[in-house]
């Protein structure tokens, strides 16, 4: 909605009378209503594109005040011949908001970044008309005027039909609303270069063409608000159906954590209940070789059977020997459960801690007539020291309890890959792959030894938490009638 019309100013202004005035105040009053409606409408919806509309109104009218003469009868009586000059500043100001609303109205930003720097360009020289305007005289940059204006809005057009091209509907309604407003310019223009003769449509073109193209474009910045709310609706929608996915996802994953917390809190209650009626059995069973033990020690004392108390104290002993295990691995399960087992690390004599326990299973290995062969070389790891004796108890006495009698359990020591490593073997019956697979899971089985030996699993489990609170692993490897090797990884400190 800006234009550049060139042309000499013959009077003051129409008479009131003359019916160029009607259409000049059809003229003025689409324009000053359009300026104000717009204007509102910024207001409401802070949208760039309709005060920069209001600006092309604006300086718009004030353009053609000063074409028709308007502004020296009205405005500036005491400066005769301003109108001639000041017109081509305010159409120089008009053209740079219209640049500058194209770009806007047609989102030249998101469908072409060069459209939008031409937009840009196209309105620096509009600008540098009117600053043309006063340094120099109008015969001095007539033609550079003539040529900007020739330039600028055809360009409006071709740029509204390629963003049209793009997919942006909206341009066609800018399109068809600059055509009739472009043509009056293009005409008054030329008719300023004297190729077009006077006539009243010839000299108010401009007028004419901009009454139609401020109808037309308000049909334009109407769909574009039809479009705002359409697209504000499509927003709401498009944020509620991710509020209703987000919920659905939220309830499935709350439904996935509640059923998985479910099946383990059933998991674990099975294996807490089990473990209690594994533990009140293994309990019973050697409290029941205890009991009338004082009065067998008694009875065979008075009769004098050596062999006898010496079978009854073997039987007291191992009695004693698989409470005391069993308790050892209670207390510490309860620790690990609690997160109160206490860890120090430091540097621990492994050959010695081995040693040491295997003297304390001596006669445990004797009843059965198993030879442990304990040949070590020194070697030294970083880890808790009762942790890892805690493991080599329940190793040992594991293989002494599912070896076959009168067979060996061998220990060793040896250090692999920076890592200090125990092995325990024994010469028992092996286990299968799927048994091994489930060796160091929840599920705890009452197991016996190759002579009945009581066992429930929970040893191992614990061996296996120890190793990993010391940054260490615990492994096993076995087939079946092959027997069964246990290697435990530390730390080394060599």
């Amino acid at each position: 909605m800006h234009f550049l019309t060139i042309r000499s100013i013959q009077s003051p202004g129409p008479a009131l009378t003359d019916p160029s005035s009607l259409i000049l105040g059809i003229f003025f009053g689409l324009m000053v209503v359009m300026a104000v409606y717009n204007l509102l409408l910024y207001f409401s919806l802070r949208d760039k594109a309709y005060l920069l509309y209001v600006g092309v109104v604006v300086f718009n009218i004030l353009t053609t005040l000063a074409i028709n003469g308007l502004g020296e009868q009205y405005f500036w009586p005491d400066r005769p011949g301003l109108d001639a000059e000041i017109y081509v500043t305010f159409a120089g100001i008009s053209m740079a908001f219209s640049s500058r609303f194209a770009a806007v109205f047609l989102n030249l930003k998101e469908y072409s970044k060069r459209l939008d720097q031409l937009m840009w360009l196209i309105a620096g020289l509009s600008l540098l008309i009117t600053l043309l305007t006063l340094f120099f005289t109008l015969d001095q940059i007539l033609g550079f005027v003539r040529w900007i204006v020739l330039l600028s809005f055809p360009t409006y057009i071709v740029v509204g039909w390629m963003v049209y091209r793009k997919g942006f509907k909206p341009a066609l309604f800018y399109i068809i609303a600059w055509l009739p407003y472009i043509l009056g310019i293009l005409i008054r223009t030329l008719h300023g270069a004297s190729w077009f003769p006077d006539s009243e449509w010839v000299l108010f073109s401009i007028e004419a063409g901009g009454a139609l193209e401020v109808v037309l474009l308000s049909f334009a910045l109407a769909d574009r608000i039809k479009g705002m709310r359409k697209e504000i609706a499509e927003k709401e929608l498009e944020k509620e159906q991710f509020k209703t996915r987000l919920l659905e996802e939220q309830k499935e994953l709350l439904e996935q954590t509640v059923d998985q917390r479910t099946k383990e809190l059933q998991q674990a209650n099975a294996t807490k209940d089990k473990f209690f009626s594994i533990i009140a059995h293994d309990l019973r069973s050697p409290m029941v070789g205890l009991q009338g033990t004082g009065k067998k020690l008694e009875y065979f004392i008075k009769k004098n059977k050596q062999e006898k108390l010496l079978q009854l104290g073997g039987q007291i002993d191992e009695s004693i020997d698989q409470l005391n295990h069993l308790l050892n691995n209670l207390l510490n399960w309860a620790a690990t459960e609690t997160g109160s087992v206490p860890y120090h690390p430091e540097k621990i004599d492994i050959k010695q801690l081995v040693d040491e326990n295997a003297e304390l299973y001596a006669s445990l290995a004797k009843v059965k007539n198993v030879t442990l062969i304990n040949e070590n070389q020194p070697l030294y790891a970083t880890g808790d020291i009762n942790m890892i004796a805690t493991v080599i108890r329940n190793l040992l006495s594991n293989a002494i309890k599912f070896t076959s009698p009168d067979s060996q359990v061998k220990l060793s020591l040896f250090e692999s890959e920076g890592m200090a490593c125990f092995s325990v073997s024994d010469q028992g019956e092996g286990m299968a792959a799927d048994k091994i697979n489930a060796l160091f899971g929840n599920q705890l089985a009452s197991t016996r030894g190759t002579l009945g030996e009581k066992g429930f699993g929970l040893g191992l489990k614990l061996c296996k938490e120890f190793a990993e609170a010391n940054v260490g692993s615990l492994t096993v490897e076995s087939e079946l009638g092959k027997g069964t090797v246990f290697i435990l990884r530390l730390k080394s400190d060599q």
